[in-house]
């Protein structure tokens, strides 16, 4: 399998020879992979629209009903998640525009039932009245801390016979009227409580209310897990759609980086094997994704659970940090060899000695010579030069024609 996969590299994706390409020329086809990667994403996102979301049959706004705290008012508006005043499914932040005859019958069921609160009872004023009232408990609350706090100060001064209107404490309070004050306040409270308990229990013991509470617990589960099964497949159905809308885009970069290779064309080369590149990411991720949805999540959960029951959940992220180490290092030990392995290639290839040869650089260890005296590197001992058996003279090592008259050099 690795020879194979080696090979199948080596014959696909490896130029024989490397031009140096200018900084203008490497920054204009950055410029195109991002370019690319932007119209890929956009067609991603494009061609996922087709696919129905459970969105359209469960929506947000009829999942957030039947997962909510129906007995509290506050929850009919609070944040427009499943408000009485305004159109149901129709909300500003949804992402999708809504077709209500899609939507499951359970979710046309609860916004009749919504309709029937909103006709029979005034939410906003409910919500109104109680304000007022939690206002005044906390106005009321706020007193009896002032009480409490400053009770030794009006025993100080019931000790020292201080006049009461001399009194250090806020409206006269003094040791003849602090307990007649904090009755009063704490009487008041009982019955702000009290309104706001039974503001709460006209609402949630109205009959379209009740209707509603009892409608969503009977088919709470039931609507939770065929949402759950939806969004499931509703997931497995783009990451297809994904992999099917790039995957002809991949064999075409694919088809011609291969073709540019035969033909000798470097830099085209080098443009559709950076656009092979950028295609393979989201390809990747995705199949990434489809194989995350595969994984025995609760054997993971478990393991984590265990080392957490042990109290030593530090463990997790250890062995987490100790697996993506292993991991990077061999990738990077693996791209440095095969760097390394290029840098020797390079090194015998005929261009390379040509431009060592212009620039008087010993191509095996880049120390300066002299072509014209010298025949060994005086470094490394590598041979510079060798004799023509044709024309008598001397030659550049490791070419195949003779410099001087173009006659063959058999190694």
């Amino acid at each position: 399998m690795k020879r194979f996969i080696q090979k199948f590299y080596k014959n696909n994706f490896v130029y024989g020879t490397k031009e140096k390409l200018s900084k203008i020329t490497i920054l204009a086809i950055l410029v195109l992979n991002i370019i690319v990667y932007y119209i890929l994403s956009e067609g991603l996102s494009f061609q996922t629209k087709f696919v129905n979301s459970p969105n359209q049959t469960f929506s947000r706004s009829c999942s957030t009903v039947v997962q909510g705290n129906l007995k509290d008012f506050n929850s009919y508006i609070y944040g427009k998640n499943y408000s009485v005043q305004d159109d149901y499914y129709y909300g500003k932040y949804d992402k999708y525009e809504r077709n209500f005859e899609l939507l499951d019958n359970r979710c046309k069921n609860i916004a009749t039932l919504l309709q029937n609160i909103k006709d029979e009872i005034d939410v906003q004023d409910i919500i109104k009245k109680d304000r007022v009232l939690l206002s005044n408990e906390y106005k009321i609350e706020d007193q009896i801390n002032y009480l409490r706090n400053n009770y030794n100060t009006v025993l100080f001064e019931k000790m020292a016979t201080q006049d009461s209107d001399k009194s250090i404490i806020e409206n006269n309070i003094n040791s003849e009227n602090i307990k007649e004050n904090y009755d009063k306040n704490i009487k008041e409270l009982d019955e702000i409580k009290k309104q706001r308990a039974d503001l709460s229990d006209s609402f949630e013991n109205s009959k379209s209310v009740q209707s509603l509470i009892s409608y969503v617990d009977s088919i709470k589960d039931s609507y939770l897990e065929d949402e759950k099964s939806a969004y499931k497949i509703y997931y497995y159905k783009v990451d297809i759609i994904s992999l099917l809308f790039l995957l002809p885009m991949l064999l075409i970069f694919f088809y011609l980086m291969k073709k540019y290779i035969k033909d000798e064309k470097y830099i085209l080369y080098v443009i559709f094997k950076n656009l092979l590149v950028v295609t393979l990411i989201p390809i990747l991720y995705t199949i990434f994704i489809i194989i995350y949805k595969f994984l025995p999540k609760v054997f993971i959960s478990k393991l984590i659970e265990f080392f957490y029951n042990l109290e030593i959940p530090f463990v997790v992220y250890y062995l987490l940090i100790i697996i993506f180490v292993i991991i990077f290092a061999f990738i990077i030990i693996k791209i440095q060899k095969r760097f390394k392995e290029n840098n020797e290639k390079l090194k015998n290839n005929r261009i390379s000695k040509i431009q060592s040869f212009n620039q008087n650089l010993c191509n095996s260890c880049g120390n300066r010579v002299s072509y014209i005296t010298m025949n060994y590197c005086p470094c490394c001992k590598d041979i510079l030069q060798i004799e023509c058996k044709s024309c008598g003279k001397f030659t550049i090592n490791g070419l195949h024609f003779c410099q001087n008259c173009g006659h063959e050099l058999k190694e």
